[in-house]
Order: C-alpha cells, then sequence, then structure tokens
C-alpha cells in the first residue's frame, strides 16, 4: 500500500481516453511476422505483445500504475485498437486512398508538414546558442531576482507499517486495529525497520524497513497527514486507518518550509533561460524578415477577405 496520494487513479478514463487518442493519432509500429504473441486480434488483424509492452514502458510510472490496475478498461482499449487497424485495413482493400479527393487532401498534408519542418529547423539552425549559455553569473542573477518562487514545502521522511483491510469491511479493519495495536508498543520501544520487515503488507516499504521516502504533506494519503504533521522525528502514531488499510507511522525526519538552493534550481533555471534566449533570438530573427516598416497591407482587401469568410 502506497502512503502517497497516486493522482492518476482517480481518473482511469480520462488517462485511457489519452492513451487510446495517442496510439490511434499516430501510425502503428512496424514489427517483423515473430516479433512476439497476439495480445489481442480479430480477423486478420492483431496487437503484438511487443507493441504493448513499448508504449507501457514509455508512460510514466503512475500512469502505468492505473492502466494495469483497470482490466476492464484496457480490454476495452485494445478493442478499439483492433477496430481502427481493421476499418483503416478495409479502407485500403477498397483503394481509398488512390480517390482524387483523398490524394488531394494527402498531397496538401505532406505540404503542409514538410514545410512546417523545413521552417522549423532552418529558424532552430539560425537561432542556436552557445554551449557555455548562460554563465555562472546570469544563472545567479536570475536566481537572486526570481528567489521568492523557489520555496520549497516542509517535508517529512516517513516510515509505516501497514496493515491491509479496507474501510468498508468492518471485520478486517477491526482485526488490522486490533494487530496494530500490539505491535504498537514494541514498534515505540524496539528496532521500528525490523517490524516492519516482517509484519507490514505493503511489500515495497517494507523491503526498506518501511521507508516510504521524503514528501511534502501535499503527496501523502490524506488521512495521513495531519498525524504526521505532529510528530516529532523518532516518533510513532497511533494506528491511523485509511481506505486501504490501517498505518503505524514513524517520522524518521522532518524540514521546515525553505527556499531552494541554486545548486538545486540550477538545472531547470538553465533550462529555462535557454529556452527564453531562444525564443528571443527566433523573435528577433522573424521580426527582421519581417519589419512592421515595410509590410504593406491593403487594408480594401483583407476587408474583402473578411466579409466573404462570414
Amino acid at each position: 500500500m502506497k502512503l502517497k496520494q497516486n493522482p492518476s487513479t482517480h481518473s482511469m478514463p480520462a488517462v485511457l481516453a489519452g492513451l487510446l487518442a495517442a496510439w490511434l493519432g499516430v501510425a502503428a509500429p512496424v514489427y517483423a511476422a515473430d516479433s512476439g504473441v497476439s495480445v489481442a486480434s480479430v480477423g486478420s488483424v492483431s496487437i503484438k505483445q511487443q507493441e504493448v509492452e513499448q508504449l507501457l514502458r514509455g508512460m510514466p510510472d503512475a500512469e502505468r500504475d492505473a492502466i494495469k490496475g483497470n482490466r476492464a478498461g484496457l480490454e476495452n482499449w485494445l478493442r478499439q485498437r483492433l477496430a481502427s487497424e481493421a476499418l483503416l485495413k478495409e479502407a485500403q482493400g477498397k483503394g481509398w486512398e488512390k480517390r482524387a479527393e483523398i490524394k488531394a487532401r494527402v498531397d496538401a498534408a505532406v505540404r503542409e508538414v514538410t514545410d512546417r519542418i523545413v521552417a522549423t529547423s532552418y529558424l532552430d539552425s539560425v537561432a542556436q546558442l552557445p554551449e557555455g549559455y548562460p554563465s555562472e553569473a546570469d544563472m545567479r542573477a536570475a536566481y537572486e531576482g526570481a528567489k521568492e518562487s523557489f520555496q520549497l514545502p516542509a517535508t517529512y521522511h516517513v516510515a509505516q507499517i501497514f496493515l491491509a483491510a479496507p474501510a468498508n469491511d468492518g471485520a478486517a479493519v477491526a482485526k488490522a486495529r486490533a494487530q496494530a495495536q500490539e505491535l504498537l508498543a514494541q514498534a515505540r520501544g524496539g528496532d521500528f525497520a525490523e517490524m516492519a520487515r516482517k509484519h507490514s503488507q505493503d511489500e515495497r516499504s517494507a523491503a526498506r524497513g518501511g521507508d516510504v521516502g521524503t514528501l511534502p504533506l501535499a503527496q501523502l494519503l490524506p488521512e495521513v497527514r495531519e498525524p504526521v504533521s505532529r510528530l516529532q522525528p523518532g516518533q510513532v502514531s497511533d494506528p491511523v486507518q485509511s481506505q486501504a488499510g490501517i498505518h503505524v507511522l514513524k517520522l524518521l525526519e522532518s524540514q521546515a518550509p525553505r527556499t531552494a538552493t541554486l545548486d538545486e534550481v540550477k538545472p531547470r533555471l538553465q533550462q529555462v533561460l535557454r529556452q527564453q534566449r531562444k525564443q528571443e533570438l527566433i523573435e528577433a530573427y522573424m521580426a527582421r524578415l519581417a519589419p512592421a516598416g515595410s509590410v504593406k497591407i491593403d487594408s480594401a482587401a483583407l476587408d474583402a477577405a473578411m466579409s466573404k469568410a462570414n
């Protein structure tokens, strides 16, 4: 049981819909005939295991975990993917791409994409920055000027002993709470890490002696935030009930709110300054190509175009 809150679990339909849209919006990967077993198929259309693995590997951990936990949604997504592939295969089988109006749309799209790639690539080449930009002095000046925006919240290094007991299962909750009370005295007077390894039912944190990590309160489960905030380093909480079970919490260390140091923000600050400078160079270059004083606009022709568009 993760002590930290997972924001993705409350928006599974949106996650799956976005995932589906992303996959349907690009060409399917091409694999050799022996590239793996079919995960799903309809007629001669199939989705290979390697396709699914590659897609899942490219996702953030939270989204991947959320999708794995929604089997019905995942299977529905596979069915829609198959339907999309079958639709494309049927259209190609009827030579739909050879129709004059379709070829014209494809050619126009290719020209548009080609022009965009050529223009953006060239613009990128004329707005290159020196390798050493920004300098240390530039970064320090930017840091000092925006120091107030680099505030970090208080953080809490927490360990837990977790006993699974769904909140809607009264018998399971009572049993877990009784066990937690038995463990509490030992947890407060003994080796908490060893007890977590032995008794905690959250495998990931149990393997680390109950260590959940260092997090701000906002990233912890709502039920444990207030108890954690009242603990002093080294203290162990009374049992805390969440939707998933009972938590016995130990605060290992805490850190008050503070301003991030320059070294902590330097990688991101460097990236932002480079992006800003590149945008300035791009805007300046574009302005030179079409100076405001040199551009001629036929107001009558413009008005006519706007009128016809209504």
